[in-house]
C-alpha cells in the first residue's frame, strides 16, 4: 500500500518498510533514479533512544529541534535489527550507507506507524520537479495511478500545507557530540 500524505513541510509519498513492491513503485511513480535513498519515518523520538546509538544529548538536542529535520544516522550506528535487514534486502541496499530519519509529527503519522510499522517516506512529487503544497495538484499530478486500489492519498479534499518552512533541515551528528554538520538548512 503507498500512501501520499500531507507533513509539516510538503506532502509525501510513503509504504510500509515491509513492502519491497510498494518502495519499488515508489521510484517508478517518481522516476527517482534508484541511487538517491528514501527517508524512515519513525513513530517518535523513543525510536533513538532504543534502536540507535545516539547519545541522550543528541536526542534532547532533536526533541528541541526548532524546525521540520531529516536526521541522517550511519548504519553502523542503528540498533534496529528488522530494519537493517529490510535495507540490506532491497535491490539499492548500497546507497543506505546513512540513513534519513524523520520522526511523526501528527496522530495520522503515528497511526499510520502503529498499522504498518515505521515507513519509508519522500516527498510527492515527480524527481526534479517543484514539491507539493495541496490535495489539488496532488490530483492533478498523480490522477492516473491514484485510480490503482493500493494508493491512498490521507488528506481532506481541500487539504493545503500552509507552512513558511518548505524544507526540513538536513543533518548529522559530528560523532557523539551534539554538534550538527548541516547539508541543507
Amino acid at each position: 500500500m503507498i500512501f501520499i500524505l500531507p507533513t509539516n513541510t510538503c506532502f509525501w509519498i510513503a509504504c510500509p518498510i515491509s513492502d519491497k513492491e510498494s518502495y519499488e513503485k515508489i521510484y517508478e511513480i517518481k522516476k527517482r533514479d534508484k541511487s538517491k535513498a528514501i527517508a524512515v519515518m519513525v513513530f517518535d523520538f523513543s525510536y533513538f533512544s532504543e534502536e540507535t546509538k545516539l547519545t541522550e544529548a543528541q536526542i534532547d538536542f532533536l526533541k528541541n529541534y526548532e524546525n521540520p529535520f531529516t536526521i541522517l544516522i550511519d548504519k553502523s550506528n542503528i540498533l534496529d535489527k528488522e530494519l537493517l535487514e529490510t535495507i540490506n534486502n532491497l535491490d539499492n541496499s548500497e546507497i543506505y550507507e546513512k540513513i534519513a530519519f524523520r520522526v511523526a509529527h501528527n496522530f495520522m503519522h503515528r497511526k499510520l506507524i502503529r498499522l504498518h510499522w515505521n515507513l519509508f517516506l519522500t516527498s510527492a512529487n515527480i524527481s526534479d520537479n517543484p514539491e507539493i503544497f495541496d490535495t489539488i495538484t496532488i490530483k492533478k499530478e498523480f490522477s492516473k495511478i491514484l485510480k490503482k486500489e493500493d494508493i491512498k492519498v490521507i488528506a481532506h479534499q481541500d487539504f493545503c500545507i500552509n507552512s513558511k518552512q518548505k524544507y526540513s533541515d538536513i543533518f548529522e551528528f559530528v560523532g557523539e557530540s551534539d554538534e550538527v554538520k548541516y547539508f541543507r538548512k
